[in-house]
């Protein structure tokens, strides 16, 4: 136990508050001896919301906030020890070093404790570990400016592999057509699918996960309206082709039962996982995450959906709570290399106009998704609001926004019954354009 760098650690922070900004120790590095993670606790609070004073970290004022808790860990006279203790803070940069190295072997011990307890353990669970003390040990190696020649180191090689890809670089999605115009889901990428209910958002995702699975991949969603057991129903009649209402009734034909054991097949031959947990929070979705991507490398993220995700910060205004969301949702993209797709509700102003097709000012308590997101497409089935539409099974797939991509309109043909999104072959698409300029001429020879 090396209290003596948890105490330089802590006496650099206090003589000089801007050393927090170097400082990559979390309170799990510091032991609770001498109460040390309880006040790193009280200096991290106090720098996020003291930013605006001269000196946050005044012994003074932290005691005038928290008074009662810091007179349990000696109060004012502490601090000031600490502060004084030390003399310079020009190896606050080792002090750091120490700790962490102290916790890494604090943590190393409990490991080959639990290996001598249970007899070798579980060797997946020991190599997490062992991968976790790791990115402990690098800290914050690597961080900071480089030279952008470096990036370029293996980029030439990088190029061809994209067109050995035939444009699909990521991983495939259910259309064909955002595929080649995007390149598939792009790891670090924010994506976000959104629409009024009953538009199918859910179901497309789950084709989605098909296709993604299909190629390679693994997927995960982590379900946080419906339970596991109905999404993967769900998918089942998705991918065998049968009727979700036989499903659920279990009145199935012999040829259903034949098709249902192909999908289960299929299912069990994929790399698919699915997290109903309640009330999960952004930080456990990153946790989990954190652990699904050492396994699976090639990995895509559905949330289904957006505002039923909880964090464990609290928020007066919704629009901040999924604004903090979905800032958080990108960095696990962005740190952890995946693509997180989220399933977005939109607000009811798209029913009050005479084209109810969504845009971006609709998304509902949008907080930051529309500055945070990649990607924004909204479904929309014209069936659903006209009876007479020239497009009754059809599923318009808008891109209102993608970054670097562009933006534009596909189709896709629906099965409700079934919930398979089908891309339409060229000449479908032919007769369907055709369908609509004769609409408009009609429309148009009435005026």
């Amino acid at each position: 136990m090396n209290l003596e760098a948890e105490r330089a650690v802590l006496g650099s922070l206090l003589r000089d508050h801007e050393l927090m900004d170097e400082c990559y120790l979390s309170p799990d590095d510091f032991t609770d001896h001498e109460e040390n993670r309880t006040l790193y606790r009280v200096l991290q609070y106090a720098k996020e919301h003291f930013e605006g004073e001269k000196e946050p970290f005044d012994p003074v004022l932290l005691v005038s906030k928290w008074g009662e808790r810091l007179q349990k860990i000696g109060g004012l006279s502490r601090l000031m020890e600490l502060r004084q203790s030390v003399p310079s803070t020009a190896s606050f940069g080792h002090y750091q070093q120490s700790v962490r190295a102290d916790r890494i072997q604090r943590e190393i011990q409990e490991v080959g404790r639990q290996i001598a307890v249970s007899g070798g353990g579980d060797l997946s669970e020991l190599r997490l570990k062992m991968n976790e003390l790791a990115d402990l040990q690098r800290g914050q190696e690597g961080s900071g400016p480089v030279h952008m020649a470096s990036i370029l180191e293996g980029h030439g090689q990088t190029i061809m592999k994209r067109a050995q890809s035939m444009g699909v670089t990521g991983a495939k999605t259910a259309n064909d057509d955002i595929s080649q115009m995007s390149g598939g889901h792009q790891p670090g990428d924010l994506e976000i699918y959104a629409a009024r209910p009953s538009m199918g958002k859910t179901q497309y995702v789950l084709n989605d996960m098909d296709a993604v699975t299909k190629a390679g991949w693994t997927a995960v969603i982590f379900s946080l309206e419906m339970g596991a057991l109905k999404m993967v129903e769900r998918l089942v009649s998705t991918i065998g082709g049968i009727k979700n209402k036989k499903i659920k009734s279990g009145l199935m034909s012999d040829n259903d039962w034949d098709s249902y054991s192909k999908a289960v097949e299929i299912i069990a031959n994929r790399s698919l996982y699915i997290d109903d947990t309640p009330g999960a929070t952004v930080e456990y979705v990153r946790h989990q995450v954190k652990q699904l991507k050492k396994k699976h490398p090639k990995l895509v993220v559905y949330v289904d959906y957006l505002q039923f995700l909880n964090t464990e910060r609290k928020f007066s205004k919704n629009n901040e709570r999924i604004g903090y969301i979905t800032k958080v949702l990108k960095g696990i993209a962005r740190e952890l290399q995946v693509c997180v797709v989220a399933i977005s509700a939109v607000g009811r102003d798209c029913e009050k106009r005479p084209d109810k097709r969504p845009l971006m000012s609709d998304l509902r308590e949008s907080g930051d998704i529309e500055s945070d997101a990649d990607v924004v497409v909204f479904l929309y089935r014209d069936e659903y609001y006209n009876a007479d539409t020239i497009k009754p099974g059809i599923v318009e797939l808008i891109v209102a926004k993608g970054r670097d991509i562009g933006t534009g309109t596909f189709e896709m043909v629906f099965q409700k019954d079934t919930g398979r999104f089908i891309n339409m072959t060229k000449e479908e698409k032919e007769k369907m354009a055709e369908k609509v300029r004769e609409r408009e001429r009609q429309g148009n020879s009435k005026r």
